[in-house]
């Protein structure tokens, strides 16, 4: 039984998020725990005005209000949460959680088997980007494989393998074919882009081998040109299928694109992406 471990942003829950979250874990026999988690950096971000600059006592009182109005809201979406697991018959642990939204996530994630992180996943108040700031902190963090899921998740077709022939991301080709060798199975892509002079993809016959024990048929694909231009290209119309790459935000040695790279990739992708680090 493998555990997975959802986060939801407490404020801002919908049900619709539950969807992708759902299916996942549907897919295989699990234990599914979902936290509903409060950023109480959000609120400290508010309070950042100082006493000694004059402001006014009032302020601080808006500034509680709004916190016991956050509180209460986090309390309606919990359980509406359970209500909606209960009539769709989802087994799972509920918890309320808060503090540092990316260091609560990175702990929990030492104990789970996968991290489901929708692509938008932000907290309120906080400055963010594309992908969110808590995306990229759990790509780099998470100390478990994350698969990082957009809004609307159609029933996966399959899974597009991103292989430059490092150990990174055969580790990451490892990890998923452990978790998913359904999808493995039911279609299969490697792809990669020529670097460095060299024109044929890095111990391709033991990647042939090692994937053969998953799936009879596994298409290759090699191209040539900026790796991540390429890649974001090849994955635009495989919004159904499962992307993999390794160590986002890990050091220039394991990491498959630099951070900006990356990045880019994550914007311009619609499908769901899985991550993780040796």
């Amino acid at each position: 039984m493998k555990k997975i471990l959802a986060v939801i942003d407490a404020v801002n829950f919908k049900e619709e998020q539950l969807d992708a979250i759902e299916y996942v874990s549907g897919m295989f026999r699990s234990k599914l725990t979902i936290i509903m988690l409060e950023d109480i950096n959000s609120l400290n971000q508010l309070m950042a005005p100082d006493f000694a600059e004059g402001v006014p006592a009032h302020t601080y009182e808006i500034v509680i209000k709004a916190a016991e109005e956050k509180k209460k809201i986090i309390r309606e979406n919990t359980a509406t949460l359970t209500n909606i697991c209960r009539e769709r018959n989802i087994t799972c642990t509920i918890r309320n959680d808060s503090g540092s939204a990316a260091e609560e996530t990175i702990l929990e994630s030492r104990f789970a088997d996968l991290l489901l992180v929708s692509k938008d996943t932000s907290f309120p108040f906080l400055f963010d980007t594309n992908p969110t700031s808590f995306v990229k902190d759990m790509l780099a963090a998470a100390q478990c494989p994350v698969l990082v899921i957009p809004d609307s998740l159609t029933v996966p077709k399959g899974v597009v393998f991103s292989y430059n022939g490092t150990y990174s991301s055969m580790y990451a080709i490892r990890a998923f074919t452990a978790i998913f060798p359904a999808l493995v199975a039911k279609d299969c892509s490697v792809v990669y882009v020529c670097e460095k002079g060299h024109s044929t993809m890095p111990h391709e016959d033991l990647l042939r081998e090692y994937l053969a024990g998953y799936s009879n048929k596994v298409e290759f694909k090699i191209f040539s040109g900026p790796a991540d231009d390429i890649l974001a290209a090849y994955l635009e119309n495989k919004s159904d299928y499962i992307s993999t790459f390794g160590a986002y935000g890990r050091s220039k040695l394991s990491r498959f694109f630099d951070d900006s790279s990356a990045d880019n990739i994550l914007k311009k992708m619609k499908g769901p992406l899985f991550i993780t680090h040796p």
